[in-house]
C-alpha cells in the first residue's frame, strides 16, 4: 500500500502536502542572480501557504497535526530565507534590514500560530493570523522599496 499524504482543501481544490513542499522547493531553487529577490519571494510564498493552511484548519478542513507540520516546515523555510537575505551583499542596507525584519516578523507569527495550534488555543491562532497578515504587508512594502527604481 502506497503512503498517502493527507490533502489540504483550499478553495475547493485539493492540494497535497508533498505538492506544497515541492512548490516551495521549486521557488527556492530557481536560478536567480539576486539572492535577496529570490528569498523575498520565497518568504512571500511561504506566508501565503501558512495563510491557506491556517484558513483550512479554521474551517475544519485540515487536521491540527497536519497544520502544525506545515507550519514547522514553513518556519524553517522562513528562518533560512531571513538568514540569506541578511547575509547578502547589498548597496541598500536600510532596505535590506526592512526585508530582514519583515521575514523575522513572519517567522514569529508562524511560531506563535504553531504554539496556539499545539495548545488548542484558537484565539491565539487567530491573533497570530493577524500578525502574519501584517508581516506579509510589511514584506510587500519592503520588497517594493528595495526593488523600486533608484534615481
Amino acid at each position: 500500500m502506497a503512503h498517502q499524504t493527507p490533502d489540504l482543501i483550499v478553495r475547493r481544490r485539493y492540494l497535497r502536502h508533498d505538492c506544497l513542499c515541492l512548490l516551495l522547493l521549486m521557488l527556492s531553487a530557481c536560478s536567480s542572480s539576486d539572492q535577496i529577490e529570490q528569498q523575498s519571494r520565497t518568504a512571500a510564498s511561504a506566508s501565503q501557504t501558512v495563510v491557506m493552511a491556517l484558513d483550512a484548519w479554521a474551517a475544519g478542513a485540515a487536521p491540527t497535526a497536519y497544520t502544525v507540520g506545515t507550519l514547522q516546515s514553513i518556519g524553517e523555510t522562513l528562518t533560512d530565507a531571513g538568514a540569506q537575505i541578511r547575509s547578502a551583499q547589498t548597496s541598500e542596507p536600510a532596505e535590506q534590514a526592512s526585508l530582514t525584519k519583515a521575514v523575522y516578523d513572519l517567522s514569529v507569527a508562524v511560531a506563535r500560530a504553531e504554539a496556539g495550534l499545539q495548545a488548542g488555543d484558537r484565539p491565539e491562532v487567530q491573533d497570530a493570523q493577524q500578525d502574519l497578515r501584517l508581516a506579509s504587508r510589511s514584506l510587500a512594502t519592503a520588497y517594493a522599496k528595495y526593488f523600486a527604481p533608484k534615481p
